[in-house]
């Protein structure tokens, strides 16, 4: 059966056409379902062609402005930078393009059907462009400790056409957090594919690329405000 693409159509921005993200029910109810009952969810051929060629200029764009940074473990004066555990360059979206503004819109219906049926309280989402240049790689990790509660529900979004299996850079998923050598699942880094995990519960790592390597990274947050402290911290 093939998939139903989520982005189709036309609206506008600023008076100009953009790509427009209607998420169709049926289809975020899979999606939704399989991250509920197996703690990740994947689907191939998710995106259009047309917002992918948009993606890969704009992050494009931003690897020849400079402005791709070799990413870090932690944010604002927690930076650390271990090479040791990845390899990346990564910047953060801005929807100043319309390529990341489309894309941005698609999270936000992503947020309101995993909400409407798994009541997390996701109140954010914030995403990078990331670009693995031949070696790199992450290793096993959980991209949020259980209890911060910072980052619920992680996102992937593959940025790379031709991919070949030579090229390495695959994405091997573990569905606990156990010491389990063998992958649940590993996911080929094609372009249009997406990946939603649960953030705190499954460890997941990037094989070493034999190319340049695109795509994005995405978390739906919750919103931890405190009395001393506003989440999110810009």
């Amino acid at each position: 059966m093939q998939v139903r693409r989520l982005l189709a159509g036309a609206y506008r921005r600023n008076g100009k056409p953009m790509l427009a993200p209607p998420l169709d029910a049926a289809f975020s109810d899979r999606l939704v379902g399989d991250l509920a009952n197996n703690g990740f969810a994947v689907l191939h051929n998710a995106i259009i062609p047309n917002l992918i060629d948009r993606l890969v200029a704009d992050c494009r764009k931003r690897e020849e402005a400079g402005e791709m940074d070799r990413a870090a473990i932690g944010r604002d004066n927690h930076h650390i930078r271990e090479t040791r555990i990845r390899q990346v360059d990564a910047a953060w979206l801005d929807g100043s393009a319309d390529g990341e503004a489309a894309f941005l819109a698609l999270a936000e219906h992503l947020r309101i059907a995993i909400n409407r049926r798994l009541f997390l309280g996701l109140f954010e989402f914030e995403a990078q462009f990331l670009t693995y240049p031949p070696g790199g790689f992450y290793k096993r990790h959980l991209d949020s400790l259980r209890g911060e509660r910072n980052r619920i529900v992680s996102l992937v979004l593959y940025l790379n056409k031709g991919w070949q299996m030579s090229d390495g850079g695959e994405l091997d998923i573990w569905n606990t957090n156990d010491d389990a050598s063998v992958p649940a699942i590993t996911v080929q880094p094609h372009a249009g594919t997406l990946v939603l995990m649960l953030s705190e519960e499954i460890p997941h790592a990037v094989r070493p690329s034999r190319a340049t390597r695109r795509g994005i990274a995405g978390w739906f947050r919750v919103n931890t405000s405190t009395s001393d402290r506003i989440d999110p911290a810009l």
